[in-house]
């Protein structure tokens, strides 16, 4: 993608006080950097600016100003009101849009063409005013009252279904401006001679981000999944989101031949349950999410043997048939090892698994493809060989919520944001290091089912817990997981089981409550400490402290209180995340658990460091790792749990 960026002038105004509010000019107006890569506008068409680096950036709404001149030298120049900005993604850069026809395409009025020669000037603001600007100059935008897509002619290789064919020409529409069509028709031949008519079927193209490339896909729904031949035509069109038309070339002679799927390799060749295997071949289809009828499903023949010394028989009628878990594209799909949580027969409220994931063993035989649609199935080359099952593994999610940094903000630490978080990871991994555990920032994408633990600031229920496992699963109607059934545990948000259950609907962790612990703040408090005072004095504000400044780290005067200090926050908060993830997979663990689903989480006697010891039993000093205490750990009963139901492979 081809991206204008500038740098825009920093404007400080030195109004009067008359002239403005304080609280806006006494700020400056910060220079932003615009993504944009737009030259050619219909009247469905929308400016789209990318302001680069403001992930971190709070704005309510924009301004864009255009300044100007149209192809016969006529003013250009007004000033668009953006009510709302939009983010790429959940946390990406903000996007300003404006729709031409609002005024830029009336002042163009192209009659069948225009031009726009100028500038844009984009403005971000919160409630206080103007937070920052950026402006592009020289910019030259060609305005189309017609705009007839034109396709070179191409030619099919042997074709899968789903493939999409690259194709060229000019005057492709972008999603937002509405779609470049397809229209094919022709003939379908099957290869034991049966045919069928394609008539006046309209294919969207698939924007490729360019007015000059796109791809045109073999939709299982037009031309379906089966071995057979295709003779027809193709016409092209543009259809505005508006609904107007603009009818385009057309080529007379559309002809392939669709080939059947086949599995070529399975990355990676062993897994555990919930882990996303990537198999690759050609011919994979997602299954329908709409009215269509088609898909594809994926049949294990052969044998699977356990690592107990069991056995399951999985030919003919026993065989083992899945679908798909994501099909990216007809050379692409990804399927999780999966499994189910049933019922034990005649053992009300105990629960196994079942599935290729239930238990860590090697499946030898088959893995065939069979697509289908309305018209029959086609059975495709299947792979032949081993996948071997892994013991179970726990992925977490450590998902930092927006107002953790502001809760840093609070102990004065937040521009140590970054070595915090890096702490916190170290403890966690640490604290399960013997046993198939692993804590990561970023949501895992090799793995369909994984935990998530939100880690916050307040406390929404007033209460000012430090943390707490609301998951309470619906399927077992209970809120203890032994065994550790469920892989995919949220940690977070309201859970209404949890509620009814415990009156505590929500969940994670909330650091602005490790306030507790300092004695200044709570002198009447039996688990308040000095150490906790001791450590944040110097940079809690509410201590009298003065915040962490960013000049000051690594190598300033007070490096050595930072860096105590950043243990301390990252060990607090890693012990408590370590301790919640442990409710989630069970504990504490008492025997009865798997005869009576028991309603106990913590351990019944306390040892000086045992991590799932209740709160009152856990003081600061061993929370924080302080003056030498040893890291926490699991006394050996929940040890012996943990390695038994996620041992390394």
């Amino acid at each position: 993608m081809r991206f204008a960026l500038l740098f825009a002038l920093i404007l400080v105004g030195c109004a009067s006080e008359d002239e403005s509010p304080p609280d806006e000019s006494s700020r400056q107006v910060q220079p932003l950097i615009i993504g944009y890569n737009q030259s050619q506008i219909v009247s469905s068409s929308v400016l789209t600016f990318e302001i680069l680096g403001t992930e971190r950036t709070v704005a309510e709404s924009a301004e864009i100003k255009v300044e100007g001149y149209d192809g016969v030298g006529r003013e250009v120049s007004f000033t668009y009101f953006v009510a709302e900005t939009d983010r790429d993604g959940d946390q990406g850069n903000i996007i300003v849009r404006m729709p031409v026809n609002t005024q830029l395409w009336p002042a163009l009025a192209p009659s069948p063409q225009s031009i726009f020669t100028g500038s844009f000037e984009v403005d971000l603001i919160d409630e206080i005013g103007v937070l920052g600007r950026g402006r592009l100059d020289g910019q030259r935008l060609e305005a189309f009252s017609e705009f007839p897509p034109n396709l070179d002619a191409f030619s099919l290789p042997a074709a899968f279904p789903g493939q999409l064919i690259e194709v060229t020409g000019k005057n492709f529409l972008r999603p937002e401006e509405g779609a470049t069509l397809a229209v094919v028709d022709g003939a379908v031949t099957y290869s034991n001679g049966d045919t069928r008519e394609v008539t006046s079927a309209e294919i969207e193209l698939v924007w490729d981000d360019s007015r000059t490339r796109a791809y045109f896909p073999l939709r299982p729904d037009v031309f379906g999944v089966q071995v057979m031949n295709f003779d027809g035509s193709v016409s092209f069109l543009n259809r505005l989101s508006s609904a107007q038309e603009f009818p385009g070339n057309a080529l007379e002679s559309l002809v392939f031949e669709m080939q059947p799927p086949f599995i070529a390799t399975f990355n990676p060749d062993a897994g555990s349950r919930g882990q996303l295997i990537q198999i690759n071949g050609r011919g994979m289809v997602p299954n329908a999410d709409s009215d269509a009828f088609f898909g594809m499903i994926f049949r294990f023949e052969g044998t699977l043997r356990y690592d107990d010394g069991e056995s399951l028989n999985l030919e003919g009628e026993r065989a083992l048939e899945r679908s798909p878990d994501r099909v990216l594209n007809d050379s692409v799909a990804e399927m999780a090892v999966w499994y189910e949580i049933v019922e034990r027969p005649g053992q009300l409220g105990l629960y196994d698994l079942t599935g290729l994931g239930a238990k860590p063993g090697v499946f030898e035989g088959s893995i065939t493809p069979i697509a289908f649609d309305q018209w029959g199935e086609q059975i495709g080359e299947g792979f032949v060989g081993t996948f071997e099952v892994l013991p179970t593994k726990q992925m977490v999610h450590i998902k930092y919520l927006p107002s953790f940094s502001k809760g840093l903000e609070k102990y004065g630490v937040q521009n140590v944001e970054f070595e915090i978080r890096r702490r916190i990871l170290e403890v966690t991994n640490r604290d399960y290091a013997m046993v198939n555990v692993e804590f990561t920032e970023d949501a895992p994408t090799q793995f369909i089912d994984f935990a998530t633990i939100e880690i916050g600031g307040p406390d929404p229920s007033g209460e000012n817990k430090f943390g707490y496992d609301n998951t309470c699963n619906v399927v077992t109607q209970r809120c203890k997981d032994t065994d550790n059934l469920f892989l995919a545990d949220y940690l977070g948000g309201v859970n209404r089981n949890s509620q009814d259950e415990f009156s505590t609907p929500y969940g994670g962790v909330f650091i602005e409550s490790f306030d507790y612990f300092s004695k200044t703040l709570n002198p009447g408090v039996i688990d308040a400490s000095e150490d906790f005072d001791r450590v944040l004095g110097p940079f809690m504000p509410a201590l009298g402290g003065s915040p962490v400044r960013g000049t000051e780290w690594p190598n300033g005067e007070r490096s050595a209180q930072i860096q105590e200090a950043i243990h301390m926050i990252g060990s607090v908060v890693g012990n408590t995340i370590s301790h919640e993830i442990g409710h989630s997979l069970g504990l504490s663990f008492f025997d009865q658990d798997r005869i009576v689903p028991r309603g106990e989480f913590h351990n019944r006697t306390p040892c000086d460091g045992c991590l799932m010891d209740s709160g009152g039993d856990r003081p600061f000093v061993e929370r924080g790792e302080l003056n030498g205490t040893q890291p926490p750990f699991f006394n050996p009963k929940n040890q012996e749990y943990l390695l038994e139901i996620l041992p390394l492979p």
